[in-house]
């Protein structure tokens, strides 16, 4: 039986062991020595409150910066025998280990080994010839049409097993499309470095990266042999840590199958990245983004974080930052680098989808004095596509530049034809006259479909900013975000008549940014670049604080991506939501989680209670799911979000209530869509309202005949409420 161990042990976190500077070994320094020392001291005190409110049993975090290194253990590797978390504590990596298959798999492609253009069957024959072709870039990217089947489970499996398993299912879609996210895709590249090198993939990745790299803690996971300083894996039920259940990961070998330590990490960062284990030509080839078929960059999202070989790609407020991430049962991992700033910052902990993000940017800020965050909001959704054109070109432009140290361009056509674009585009008189196609062109011109217009317009600026005012000039935008650099921009050419009229904005942009600039200025203050927005916010205060510091203006920041996760905690839930909906009012995840949690709250006296005190009045469900689908009808207000959601709680009685008036909801958003029609009718048949739910059902029918696998209508109907009837006695 598995031990269940209170939160209260939780509560005496705060121990472990540090090292800092010089890199990895143990620190001699005082204080006073030590450049960081009281910023550190900060970072400790947050961890320790924050280790607690995300119910995080241990953790190790660290950072480096040039030469400087520190690294600290909190709270426990082993609640049960309560040992603590150390510098050197060992986490399961998960699927960081994917960052070092892929350079394992480029480093091949540099040496003459392997081509990263030929189809996966030349390295790993066993693998079954697909519909379309496959390629090693294709695995390496995601983008090899969803290879699937590893599985996960108690027993060891070889690396011959687990390309049998994966063999078992053809890939349904052509290769190089679009992104899909898979694990066995890495597993065909870790048997690819196996059948290319004759050796196992762990001797391989010693013997190539880690020994090269000073990496002497890591290697493949063995659930057999001892591992030093291995932590113990926990998960979150219903408010209690328990022990997470036993796994051996060797079928997640080349895609999640390492265990190592925070030093390590960090080591690899270093020396990954720095072309040290492939040359600098071949760093450049690894961090390169995919474009797709139809054009556009691949990654999280609409390519919003870029997938590369391995690594992720992604800008922070401007900065070019490279990252891996991990998430299994018992542990979550993440890894970040700056180059330009010498910059590497780690977490690993022993409990799965703990908010690792959190501590990450805190450390960052603490360490840099920069943002993390410093996305703008628009009062009006009409200005949205403003937004995000400055946003977009600032980020992504900034990161080209800063990754490549030139602008995406100098061909003066191509920066004359970005700036005519953005002039087109970026103004209130073309959002107001056709907001949606609008809206596709500015999101299209972060991508090669839309000539990469915003990359090109962002690095331009960038390169001048940076001409005129220095490094140091430039850098300043790393917190202040991309308003800023759009208005300085704006002054830099007023004062310089060389700039051609061809790389300025129209005069309608010019007075709109110039309120804009005045506006950000007044929010993005030092309150709101310090906010801590989290389960333990006093929502009271902070939602007073904002909603004051941002009345009247046309531009705020954006903190929807800290308001979001917020999930659980009570009462803070719905204050948390029920801010985030009054700040961000068009902002389809947040009306969307708002009506959700307002029909799970109304379920029970104690969350009608909490609503009360959160939110006192409000509308019903719809009347937010209808301003979320009104939004962005393609995104969580999709269809299959009523459908995925509503079928879960199809046997749980306790929940048909709230489910007939949100799959209902989902019906009055999309008649159209005859599964949501047949699962309301299933509720309603449930709840007992049979008139109802066959009237649901015909309209279903009506709808999609094939429903009924060749009954008639009334057949159909009938056996329908036939087996609600026998479930509902279940």
């Amino acid at each position: 039986m598995r031990k269940t161990l209170s939160l209260a042990v939780v509560a005496a976190l705060l121990c472990g062991v540090v090292f800092c500077v010089p890199a990895g070994a143990q620190s001699s320094a005082s204080p006073a020595a030590d450049p960081y020392a009281g910023r550190l001291r900060e970072f400790e005190a947050f961890v320790a409150t924050a280790m607690k409110n995300d119910h995080i049993p241990g953790m190790t975090v660290g950072f480096f910066k040039g030469d400087y290194t520190w690294v600290k253990g909190f709270g426990y590797a082993d609640l049960e025998n309560r040992t603590p978390a150390i510098a050197e504590s060992a986490y399961r990596l998960a699927s960081i280990t994917k960052s070092m298959t892929g350079e394992a798999v480029v480093q091949l492609a540099e040496r003459g080994k392997l081509d990263l253009d030929a189809e996966i069957q030349r390295y790993v024959p066993d693998y079954p010839v697909q519909k379309w072709p496959v390629t090693v870039r294709n695995l390496l990217t995601h983008t090899g049409a969803g290879q699937t089947g590893s599985g996960l489970g108690p027993e060891q499996v070889s690396t011959k097993e687990v390309v049998a398993r994966i063999s078992k299912y053809p890939i349904q879609y052509e290769p190089g499309t679009r992104f899909d996210y898979q694990t066995s895709g890495y597993n065909l590249l870790g048997a690819a470095v196996e059948n290319v090198s004759g050796k196992s993939l762990d001797a391989y990745l010693r013997e190539n990266l880690f020994a090269p790299a000073g990496m002497k803690d890591t290697g493949m996971d063995d659930v057999v042999n001892l591992v030093p300083n291995r932590v113990r894996g926990y998960e979150l039920v219903n408010g209690e840590i328990k022990n997470a259940p036993f796994l051996n990961v060797s079928s997640r070998f080349g895609g999640g199958g390492l265990t190592g330590t925070v030093p390590d990490l960090l080591r690899w960062a270093r020396a990954a990245l720095a072309g040290k284990l492939v040359s600098a030509k071949w760093v450049d080839e690894m961090l390169k983004p995919f474009t797709s078929k139809p054009g556009r960059y691949t990654g999280l999202g609409d390519g919003d974080v870029y997938y590369t070989q391995g690594w992720m790609v992604r800008p922070i407020n401007g900065n070019f930052s490279v990252f891996a991430a991990g998430s299994q049962k018992g542990t979550e991992t993440l890894l970040f680098y700056f180059p330009e700033k010498r910059l590497g910052l780690a977490v690993a902990c022993n409990l799965q989808f703990a908010p690792t993000e959190r501590y990450v940017s805190k450390l960052y800020q603490v360490v840099t004095g920069d943002s993390w965050g410093g996305k703008v909001f628009t009062r009006e959704k009409a200005d949205a596509p403003i937004a995000l054109a400055l946003n977009s070109a600032f980020n992504y432009g900034a990161l080209d530049f800063e990754e490549h140290r030139r602008p995406a361009t100098s061909d003066a056509k191509e920066l004359a034809d970005a700036f005519a674009f953005f002039n087109a585009n970026a103004s209130r008189a073309a959002t107001r006259a056709d907001f949606n196609a609008v809206a596709k062109r500015i999101r299209d011109a972060r991508h090669p479909v839309g000539n990469t217009n915003l990359i090109k317009l962002g690095s331009y600026v960038a390169a001048r900013l940076k001409e005129r005012n220095g490094a140091a000039g430039l850098d300043k935008y790393h917190t202040s975000g991309a308003i800023p650099f759009f208005a300085d921009y704006v002054r830099l050419y007023k004062s310089d008549s060389s700039v051609p009229k061809s790389l300025r904005f129209t005069p309608e942009f010019e007075k709109l940014i110039a309120r804009w600039d005045a506006d950000w200025a007044r929010t993005w203050n030092d309150y709101t670049r310090h906010v801590t927005i989290a389960p333990d916010t006093d929502f009271d205060a902070v939602g007073a604080r904002l909603r004051k510091e941002f009345a009247g203006a046309e531009v705020y920041p954006d903190f929807m991506n800290l308001i979001q996760p917020i999930q659980q905690g009570g009462v803070a839930v719905f204050k948390a939501q029920k801010l985030g909906v009054d700040l961000y009012p068009y902002a389809d995840e947040l009306l969307f989680n708002w009506g959700y949690f307002i029909l799970l709250g109304e379920m029970t006296p104690e969350g009608r209670a909490a609503l009360k005190q959160a939110a006192g009045e409000y509308e019903r469900p719809l009347a937010y799911f209808r301003r979320a689908y009104d939004s962005n009808p393609d995104g969580v207000m999709a269809a299959k979000t009523f459908l995925d959601i509503g079928g879960r709680w199809l046997n749980r009685p306790q929940f048909y209530d709230a489910a007939a008036e949100f799959v209902g909801a989902g019906v009055q958003l999309h008649p159209k869509d005859a599964k949501l029609r047949e699962l309301l009718g299933d509720f309603l048949a449930r709840k007992g309202r049979t008139q109802e739910a066959a009237e649901s059902y015909r309209q279903a029918y009506n709808l999609e005949p094939g429903l009924s696998k060749g009954a008639a209508v009334e057949e159909y109907v009938a056996q329908r409420l036939k087996l609600a009837a026998e479930q509902k006695k279940n």
